[in-house]
């Protein structure tokens, strides 16, 4: 198949990398894949360096590359947008948040255009249920990630620094405090996940939470908000412990890790599990590809 992707993004974010991801894993497949990205950016970079057709993201080159395509999938919200305006061919968008969709009369339009949504959680299933998408044009297809080496298991806390506010990495600051823990935030996710006791993931919002998927990935167990699509990643009880966000709970989650390490130890090898068992970037590929064809024929 010839397939077009379009992502908007200016970072590379969880959604950026899933972009990348999902181009290299289509091509793996025997796909043509072209892209629509922002010029400048690191994803702009990354798909030229990996040999991609790249173009610059707009209303004109989404009417232009769309037009021979056997499958348009976009991947962000600016990018849903230039596809209601401009596709020739019907398209499909990833929802990867969990908050509401918008209720004015542009945005009912505009979620009304797409062919079929891959949502990556059921979280982000209800809030596509709450625009009145119906069920039959929306399938579930969780983020993949990368294979990484397992993590050592030292007695500090890991997690991701991040300037999103919605990250609550204060709030991170003070349960560990409160729970006598070293916390150690990194920028560099990859560094984040070389050791921990356990990967602290606190956030307001998530559709699904790419990089708890790394941490279990790399063995770590995971405590987590209860929010979103993470009680979908993280299974409570098996690969870790899902939280209010208040200090009180987290510190005890982190105490209960902490102080037991033959639960740390089985908290670490389901993590590991589980990621294998959903969240490979294999599964995404192929559930992504199955999505595609459901859909087309809804």
């Amino acid at each position: 198949m010839k397939i077009l992707l379009a992502d908007s993004g200016w970072k590379m974010r969880g959604g950026q990398w899933q972009t990348l991801y999902l181009a290299e894993g289509l091509r793996e497949h025997g796909h043509q894949v072209t892209l629509l990205v922002r010029h400048g950016s690191l994803l702009w970079d990354l798909c030229r360096q990996s040999g991609f057709e790249t173009r610059e993201v707009g209303l004109t080159s989404v009417l232009a590359a769309s037009r021979n395509q056997d499958v348009v999938h976009v991947q962000d919200s600016h990018s849903h947008t230039l596809a209601a305006l401009a596709s020739l061919r019907p398209f499909f968008v990833s929802r990867r948040v969990a908050f509401p969709v918008k209720q004015t009369w542009a945005s009912q339009k505009k979620y009304a255009r797409a062919a079929g949504y891959l949502a990556v959680s059921q979280a982000a299933v209800r809030e596509l249920k709450r625009a009145n998408v119906p069920a039959e044009r929306i399938r579930v297809v969780y983020d993949g990630v990368p294979d990484i080496q397992p993590a050592a298991l030292l007695p500090h806390i890991a997690g991701l620094k991040s300037e999103d506010p919605g990250k609550l990495n204060a709030l991170m600051q003070l349960c560990c405090k409160e729970a006598s823990a070293e916390l150690r935030l990194s920028e560099n996710l990859s560094d984040a996940l070389k050791s921990g006791l356990l990967f602290l993931y606190l956030s307001e919002s998530e559709g699904l939470g790419s990089a708890v998927l790394l941490a279990m990935a790399a063995g770590m167990p995971i405590v987590a908000s209860r929010v979103g699509g993470l009680p979908e990643a993280v299974d409570e009880g098996f690969s870790g412990l899902l939280v209010q966000n208040n200090k009180t709970a987290v510190s005890k989650a982190i105490q209960a890790i902490r102080e037991d390490r033959n639960l740390a130890l089985r908290f670490s090898e389901n993590a590991r599990r589980r990621y294998l068992q959903l969240f490979t970037l294999e599964h995404m590929v192929t559930n992504t590809l199955a999505a595609y064809k459901e859909l087309q024929n809804v």
